[in-house]
């Protein structure tokens, strides 16, 4: 992809451009790793581009009352609140993951209507706003700090993943749930952290995309944000049916994805058209992980 790009775009292999790229894909890349958890569970996530839209609207709204530091935390918090509440319902209620996400989605995005009154929150005070915009678009010297925020969160959940018994248990559970019960691993507790960890992950980045355009904004992450978080894990080898995959297959997907959507770009190729190969990409990963498990 790189190759045909560079050949066919002089801009495409830019300093400026390969920058661009990596701070525009920096939110969904801390998505689609949270996103990962649940899928190596053997679950999925649906409530988080909501998620990102509550985060935005409830951080600015307090922001433009009590200030930045009362803003972030109540936004975040929000998040983190709803990804409990998921993980709480999957695990102890014992409620489909995809029913509860699904349900969550609705609540998530009917509150971030409530909070916003369904429209834009803007003209955030200044110092305020300025810091805000440092989280989403702001540099550390010469370092972006949404690519710098990514680059933590993913050496962070990849150590979790493979360094820590929550990480084997999470594995565990994903390639059988019901012999990783007998096992003793507690799976209620470890959807609770599941789901947690994703809501997290969905509020960081909310938050991140919130600083890039310095507004709440109740439809940040209506669109193909969530589809992309998705899809993004998918191409990068993990499993759909969990227990197989891990953080640093979910970076390869993002890249591909934000890459391959940059280069279209650069070639003028129409939206509709980086929609159906998109789509594409993910049967065919679909397809090749499938492929795969029957032969083993």
């Amino acid at each position: 992809m790189f190759v045909i790009y560079a050949l066919l775009s002089p801009n495409f292999l830019t300093i400026r451009n390969m920058t661009n790229v990596l701070v525009q894909a920096s939110p969904l890349l801390v998505l689609a790793i949270g996103q990962t958890f649940p899928l190596l569970m053997g679950g999925l996530d649906l409530s988080q581009g909501s998620i990102v839209s509550l985060v935005s609207v409830v951080t600015a709204a307090v922001m433009m009352d009590h200030g930045f530091v009362a803003g972030s935390c109540a936004g975040l918090a929000a998040g983190l609140g709803i990804g409990l509440l998921n993980g709480l319902l999957v695990g102890r209620a014992r409620i489909q993951p995809f029913i509860v996400t699904l349900g969550m989605l609705y609540v998530a995005a009917g509150a971030a209507m409530v909070v916003s009154d369904g429209s834009t929150i803007f003209g955030l005070p200044r110092p305020d706003v300025d810091y805000f915009f440092w989280f989403g678009g702001g540099y550390l010297g010469a370092l972006p700090v949404p690519v710098l925020i990514a680059t933590v969160l993913v050496l962070a959940a990849h150590l979790l993943l493979t360094r820590t018994r929550m990480g084997r248990h999470i594995y565990a559970i994903g390639g059988n749930e019901q012999v990783a019960i007998m096992s003793g691993i507690d799976a209620a507790n470890v959807k609770v952290v599941i789901f947690t960890i994703s809501g997290g992950f969905a509020a960081i980045g909310g938050y991140m995309l919130s600083g890039r355009v310095i507004s709440g904004q109740p439809l940040l992450g209506s669109g193909e944000l969530l589809l992309q978080s998705i899809g993004a894990v998918i191409i990068g080898g993990t499993s759909i049916f969990g227990g197989e995959g891990g953080v640093l297959r979910t970076v390869v997907g993002v890249l591909v994805i934000a890459f391959m959507v940059n280069g279209l770009n650069l070639l003028a190729i129409s939206t509709f058209t980086q929609q159906i190969i998109v789509g594409a990409i993910i049967i065919v990963s679909v397809w090749a992980n499938t492929i795969r498990r029957r032969k083993v």
